[in-house]
């Protein structure tokens, strides 16, 4: 049995098509406000006497966009995604902050509910593809491990969609089931350094909330009596 998940996306949409009333396709944009672990500083390693510091991350706004297919039943709805995530966080060390950065793409595949127009509840398994993820300012020593980060990661999404037709906003947090193992790093410490030397970026799970825009310009079948119904592909007595 595969475990791509692109496949598993693939093949329950096209299980699904036959039996849905409305297909929607459209993108979508926002904000993130990322957390990670904290950076154990090693005080000894830059003098005597000098204390262990533990320096919890600034969690800074990140953004991303993407596109979403809809595929909707009576109550129900399956939407895949796939979504391009720029994150950010910076650790405020006693010189100047380093900052930490990542890029991925995420392919969540969510299962909502119609509690109520236009709200909808949702919640599914995220997979992420890490392109890049970076600190600032370590050094490759032999007193430390390289940065080094998985390729992959799965989270889980749970959310609330306001789905006025057209136009939605979504707020959703994300909780990574794939736990990010601690790393010791050599920070440079001198010159233009960030006043910290030997640390340990602890082990985290990362987390996400997030918010987002939808534009869905796209829709197809539904009742022909209902407003912004699309084609009304369904409606023909043929399918």
């Amino acid at each position: 049995m595969t475990k791509n998940p692109l496949f598993i996306v693939l093949f329950l949409c096209s299980f699904s098509f036959n039996f849905a009333q409305t297909l929607g396709i459209g993108i979508k944009g926002g904000v993130n406000y990322n957390s990670i672990g904290d950076f154990y500083s090693k005080g000894g390693s830059i003098g005597s006497g000098v204390p262990d510091i533990n320096y919890e991350a600034d969690n800074e706004i990140g953004t991303q966009f993407g596109i979403f297919f809809s595929v909707n039943f009576e109550k129900f709805f399956i939407r895949p995604e796939i979504n391009y995530v720029s994150l950010k966080n910076s650790y405020p060390f006693p010189t100047k902050p380093a900052k930490w950065t990542a890029q991925q793409m995420d392919v969540p595949l969510l299962f909502g509910y119609k509690i109520y127009k236009p709200v909808y509840i949702f919640a599914g398994p995220v997979f992420s593809f890490i392109s890049d993820m970076n600190m600032e300012g370590w050094e490759d020593t032999s007193y430390a491990d390289p940065f080094t980060y998985k390729n992959s990661s799965t989270s889980i999404s749970v959310g609330i969609l306001l789905d006025f037709g057209i136009v939605g906003v979504d707020f959703r947090y994300q909780y990574g089931l794939t736990s990010i193992a601690s790393q010791r790093l050599d920070m440079i410490k001198t010159y233009n350094g960030y006043g910290v030397n030997l640390g340990d970026l602890t082990e985290y799970n990362p987390s996400q909330l997030m918010i987002g825009i939808q534009i869905k310009p796209f829709t197809l079948g539904g009742d022909k009596r209902e407003k912004g119904s699309g084609s009304g592909w369904r409606n023909h007595k043929n399918l």
